[in-house]
């Protein structure tokens, strides 16, 4: 028995896609993966090519040359596009594995429940962008997260990028995944595998956060030689 895979469908039924997991085989699930990851690589793309989290390069073209600003241009499309392949990869699979490690439950069941997850956050991050895009302006906080209010009594940026990834969308995965890992393992201990879900959706957070503090430009200036105009 088959029965097909669709974002609309199951994306508010949690329970349903862990009935259907258990009675018959998913189709149209590689299809739609490879959906998630070109949009992905289209958003983060369009997200640099805009300037979004770009704000450490304006230096370059104030103290080097018109090409070198170029290149770190080029570079921080190519590290975006990285980045949402590791992104993507990380809450689809990373995510998965470390359930189905945790709770028993197979891996390749837990793989349709995380792309729906995964496709939540793109979804999250396209409003974003486009509420930047119609402002003209950008940010490096989300008004959908605890960033805003944490960069308004916190001066640790770390603090406040660890803050800015706990958004509303996070909420809502934890609360998509308790249902759907309650229908499929009956698992009798709820208050356990909600404190579990939220360890492991700071522990992410922590590592997301910690990314953004990887020095791009001494990076590009390392890839340059110092500069390209030399």
């Amino acid at each position: 028995m088959f029965f097909n895979f669709s974002f609309r469908h199951y994306l508010t039924k949690p329970q349903k896609l862990a009935i259907d997991l258990q009675g018959a085989s998913i189709r149209g699930f590689k299809g739609r993966v490879i959906l998630v990851f070109c949009l992905g690589l289209l958003l983060f793309g369009l997200r640099s090519i805009w300037g979004v989290n770009t704000e450490s390069l304006t230096p370059i073209i104030a103290a080097t040359s018109t090409a070198d600003f170029t290149l770190a241009r080029l570079a921080s499309l190519l590290g975006s596009l990285l980045w949402s392949a590791i992104y993507i990869s990380f809450h689809l699979f990373g995510f998965a594995f470390l359930l189905s490690y945790l709770i028993g439950i197979p891996f390749k069941k837990l793989l349709p429940m995380q792309l729906l997850m995964t496709g939540l956050l793109l979804l999250e991050k396209a409003l974003v962008f486009l509420v930047f895009v119609m402002r003209g302006e950008t940010t490096s906080v989300s008004f959908l997260s605890f960033g805003p209010l944490a960069a308004t009594f916190l001066e640790t940026p770390f603090f406040i990028l660890l803050l800015n990834q706990i958004t509303l969308t996070t909420m809502l995965i934890i609360a998509f995944q308790f249902q759907f890992i309650r229908k499929y393992s009956d698992i009798v201990q709820r208050q356990r595998l909600i404190w579990l879900l939220i360890g492991i959706h700071l522990l992410m957070a922590i590592i997301t956060a910690s990314v953004g503090f990887i020095p791009a430009e001494s990076l590009f200036e390392t890839i340059t030689g110092g500069g390209a105009g030399k």
